[in-house]
């Protein structure tokens, strides 16, 4: 399980909410693969876990054009990136009702982590002067 820790902040509550939640996701996501052989449990989990990254990201996307961020783009390619991956995640477990659990786990583990470490703390300084 991925527990919330504070040097993943953004210090912008509102992303930091967003952010603990995908890491909530993540932690269910486990869970529903690790203890479930509902497979219905496991592809709900998955959609919600889809939707709320593209909610939270197409937030992110409207900060960057409301303040200009000026790597907006590379963000953008990041984020279309991970969806792309998941999206074949989500299609790959619905298909064959498998994949690799521990791979899919680290994975979206390590990817969010280094993404909020990474590329969302290029962003805070933008947004914090645009007053967020």
């Amino acid at each position: 399980m991925l527990n919330w820790d504070s040097s993943y902040s953004v210090g912008i509550q509102e992303i930091d909410d967003q952010h603990q939640k995908l890491i909530n996701f993540i932690n269910e996501l486990e869970q529903a693969l690790v203890e479930s052989d509902n497979r219905e449990a496991v592809v709900k989990v998955l959609n919600g876990l889809v939707f709320y990254t593209k909610d939270h990201f197409a937030q992110e996307e409207l900060y960057f054009r409301q303040f200009d961020y000026e790597k907006a783009d590379d963000h953008i390619e990041e984020h279309n990136d991970l969806i792309t991956q998941v999206e074949k995640l989500v299609y790959q477990f619905e298909v064959s009702g498998a994949f690799d659990i521990p791979n899919v786990i680290d994975f979206l583990k390590a990817w969010l982590i280094e993404h909020i470490l990474g590329a969302d703390q290029e962003y805070v300084s933008c947004f914090k002067e645009n007053g967020l």
